[in-house]
């Protein structure tokens, strides 16, 4: 998973609590570099769940309700560090509608050995839906993310989750 990432995740711990909880959280997620993350390198999926779980357990919040937030705060930051992308789109389902066709594969440009999830979306006749897939379990980051870009767009719709993954390498959410 790129360091930009990380570098988010760091800043958002750092801006939720502080950056004396975000020195704890590094401290006992026990990472082999403690926390010096690029945001140009590659570090393993699982040294976020780390920090995550090390937040989780030193806050008392719950590790899904993190995530969620923090994906609220990255499609936030994504709004800043690729106004271009995010301006190209005038509705929240516009955007989700293209994340596989045109961001994931302007992604790949800019950071050519990046695995982004695969993110699908179509029209029912009760909704749109937002079909995330990927060998990470950061399904709520995802649902995060989505509601994010609502809010951006200012999209009042409700989203609903659909038969939720326990693994949180799947997800289908309902927007309507």
């Amino acid at each position: 998973m790129k360091g930009i990432i990380y570098s988010e995740l760091l800043g958002f711990l750092d801006q939720k609590v502080g950056p004396s909880f975000t020195e704890q959280v590094l401290e006992g997620a026990e990472l082999p570099h403690g926390g010096a993350f690029s945001r140009v390198s590659r570090y393993p999926w699982e040294q976020a769940v780390q920090v995550v779980t090390s937040a989780s357990r030193i806050s008392g919040l719950d590790a899904n309700a993190l995530c969620q937030e923090f994906g609220r705060f990255l499609f936030d930051r994504f709004t800043i560090l690729y106004t271009e992308i995010v301006n190209r789109y005038p509705t929240a389902e516009g955007m989700l509608d293209h994340v596989e066709s045109h961001i994931h594969e302007e992604v790949k440009v800019l950071y050519p050995d990046a695995v982004p999830p695969t993110v699908r979306s179509w029209k029912e006749a009760d909704g749109f839906v937002v079909e995330y897939a990927s060998h990470r379990p950061f399904a709520y980051i995802a649902h995060g993310l989505v509601e994010g870009c609502m809010k951006h767009f200012g999209d009042t719709r409700k989203i609903e989750w659909i038969n939720p993954d326990p693994t949180g390498k799947t997800a289908y959410f309902r927007i309507r």
